[in-house]
């Protein structure tokens, strides 16, 4: 049985992480779905637990082993990270956490410090996102010492959960009419280690790394971007600057982050 979790605080934004989950998990009787809720000292967890238990009947009529966790504790990062270390899970879905507008502008810190704790593939919901199918996935690329890894393992675990079509982007100011030689090698390799999934490989010389995401995204109808630091070296640059919540808050695409 594999396990997703999904943290909630009943805001729109992590309610439709839970729907998203649902949809994107329905009829799969491998997967337990498990809701999940920190509620801080002094907080009315009895309501809480009504909220989740409603929700529960809801999502079980998509995902079977649907089941609620309710509990407290210092902070919301901590608890969320042992509570997955002890299950496991093969991903956490949220949505950028946040009760109140003020909280919100901060939600994105919580969600990239969970990606931070390299527990598992975190799934990034955008607030209006709506599920569709994933049948086409991006996956930026560095093209640099491409190699068979554990990140590249969890790539191919979610490939082959979906079977999606895989675009494989490079973007890099140097690219100049042809691709270099040292990219062609790296390419040809990322080509044997994923054969499975056919991938078509791209290279873009774009100075602005989420414009080239957005065009890109919008021109091959891209379903979900995966982005890990063995892709790419921008990764702590995306998450720990402005493009952090240019990809989170104005992208409709989700984000699955697999760190290292």
């Amino acid at each position: 049985m594999k396990t997703i979790i999904v943290p909630l605080d009943f805001s729109e934004t992590s309610l439709n992480a839970a729907h998203y989950a649902a949809h994107l998990y329905k009829g799969k009787e491998d997967i337990t779905l498990i809701l999940y809720h920190f509620y801080a000292e002094g907080e009315d967890h009895l309501t809480a637990e009504n909220y989740l238990q409603s929700l529960q009947k809801e999502l079980l009529l998509h995902i079977p082993n649907t089941i609620t966790h309710l509990e407290s504790g210092e902070s919301f990062i901590d608890r969320l990270a042992a509570f997955a270390h002890i299950k496991r899970p093969i991903m956490i879905i949220m949505g950028l956490l946040g009760k109140t507008p003020m909280e919100q502008r901060f939600s994105g810190t919580n969600t990239l410090k969970i990606a931070e704790k390299n527990i598992c593939p975190i799934l990034v919901i955008p607030p209006q996102a709506i599920f569709k199918k994933i049948n086409n996935v991006l996956i930026t690329s560095e093209m640099k010492a491409v190699e068979e890894t554990p990140v590249l393992l969890e790539v191919k675990n979610v490939l082959n959960e979906f079977k999606p079509s895989v675009h494989i982007l490079n973007i890099n100011s140097d690219h100049y009419i042809s691709v270099t030689d040292d990219y062609k090698e790296e390419r040809d390799k990322m080509q044997v280690l994923l054969a499975d999934f056919n991938p078509e490989f791209y290279f873009m010389r774009l100075w602005d790394f989420h414009e080239s995401i957005n065009l890109f995204s919008a021109d091959k109808d891209i379903d979900m971007i995966i982005i890990a630091p063995k892709y790419h070296s921008f990764f702590e640059k995306l998450f720990k600057t402005q493009h952090t919540k240019t990809l989170l808050y104005q992208s409709q695409i989700p984000v699955l982050v697999i760190h290292e």
